[in-house]
């Protein structure tokens, strides 16, 4: 179960919708969060329905006018409920058809003003207590760092408003969820200036950690845009595998013994302990 977020700077032109379908293609996507499409809401329904045919959508028209944020998923295969809009996020339940599994996923593109972010940390920290007891992502653009060790190149002034970032994932007990891939997920063009930055983030709660603990997220190259996409991998956890059982009734089989003498004399190389266990190995798989 793959779901992604990407921040493509402007959906418009036709090389960054391929782009879109050959995400969503190339890593079996069922949802994805696109930030910054920068298309009116009189283009939303053609271009939405160019990108990804078939594809049921949501917006946040209604807060932003900018079409700041789409999220767009499968309707083969999940179902994505609303909970609530605002100019910085969409909120809602991804639900899979097939198996009823469900968690709740919130699309994020923050602000650049740190003024205008607050209510979006005020959003996640309220969000945070609703949400306890349900496995919750957060991804998107933040448009702020965490850590001074976020940043390389540029000033290396900290500002509060970095604080507040901190600070609000700490009260909403929300932390990154392991990943792979680029560090950076942000960079200028290449140069004595370029400036790289760690501002797209994929952010989980303890619910996610326990429901969820087998689940990564990987950092694409960013291609044609200057963010990285970003995939979230949702895997189950893997299932136990049972431990093996001698039923006395099989000693009583004709073939039983000359099976045990045919393994037993099976040609086997290495110290005496790894040999006995390979025996053993493969007389359990012929008992069974």
């Amino acid at each position: 179960m793959n779901f992604g977020v990407w921040n493509i700077r402007g959906l418009g032109n036709p090389v960054k919708q391929a782009e879109i379908r050959n995400f969503v293609r190339s890593n079996k996507l069922c949802c994805v969060g696109i930030v910054e499409t920068k298309i009116s809401a009189a283009a939303f329904a053609p271009v939405s329905s160019v990108v990804l045919p078939g594809w049921s959508w949501a917006n946040n028209y209604s807060h932003s006018h900018k079409g700041r944020i789409w999220v767009g998923w499968n309707p083969r295969e999940v179902d994505f409920l609303i909970n609530a809009l605002s100019a910085q996020a969409i909120h809602g339940r991804l639900i899979w058809l097939a198996s009823g599994k469900a968690l709740f996923l919130s699309v994020i593109y923050a602000k650049h003003c740190f003024t205008s972010r607050q209510p979006l940390w005020e959003d996640l920290i309220q969000s945070s207590g609703i949400l306890s007891s349900v496995p919750w992502v957060i991804a998107g653009d933040f448009n702020a760092i965490r850590d001074p060790s976020d940043r390389i190149g540029g000033s290396n002034a900290w500002i509060p408003a970095f604080d507040e970032f901190r600070d609000c994932l700490v009260q909403a007990g929300l932390d990154d969820l392991r990943f792979t891939g680029y560090r950076f997920t942000w960079a200028t063009s290449s140069g004595p200036n370029r400036k790289q930055r760690k501002i797209d983030r994929v952010l989980v709660n303890g619910c996610w950690n326990s429901e969820f603990s087998f689940s990564e997220a990987l950092f694409l190259a960013p291609g044609i845009s200057d963010h990285t996409p970003m995939v979230i991998k949702v895997m189950p956890i893997p299932r136990a595998s049972k431990p093996f059982k001698f039923f006395n009734f099989w000693m009583s089989h004709p073939d039983f013994d000359r099976m045990v003498s045919e393994v037993w004399d099976s040609p086997f190389h290495g110290s005496p302990m790894y040999i006995l266990c390979a025996k053993l190995r493969l007389l359990k798989c012929k008992l069974k």
